[in-house]
């Protein structure tokens, strides 16, 4: 059974457990996100676009969250790059528990903002708002 589909069965003690198991999935891309020059990774939502229309719209939720941990890191790059923040884990567990429609309660301070670029950008790649 893969992490998206655990999370989605869980309870809230075990969401939160699903929610820290997929940060380092993204943590693990971060060297390769540094690396990856300006271009490519523009070019990486172009190819997430297209696995999202190879996916169908029948299949279009299960795509995104197949996508999840890459484009959470390419956001993360990309704010890294941008505005000079980086999101923390606790942020990637807000954004994940966004995705997945869940409630993230987060302390005045704690990044909230920074926390809803992950989700809109994955949810953006459909081209049908967020």
């Amino acid at each position: 059974m893969s992490v998206f589909a655990r999370v989605l069965r869980a309870g809230e003690g075990k969401k939160v457990k699903a929610l820290r198991d997929i940060v380092p999935e993204i943590n693990a891309l971060e060297p390769e996100m540094e690396a990856t020059s300006d271009e490519a990774l523009r070019h990486k939502t172009v190819e997430f676009r297209e696995q999202l229309d190879r996916a169908g719209e029948e299949n279009v939720h299960d795509a995104m969250n197949d996508l999840l941990v890459e484009a959470f890191a390419v956001t993360r790059e990309a704010a890294r790059r941008t505005i000079g923040q980086r999101h923390f884990d606790v942020q990637l567990m807000g954004g994940a528990a966004l995705h997945f429609g869940w409630i993230a309660e987060m302390k005045t301070g704690e990044g909230k903002t920074l926390v809803s670029t992950l989700p809109v950008y994955l949810n953006g790649l459909t081209g049908r708002g967020v």
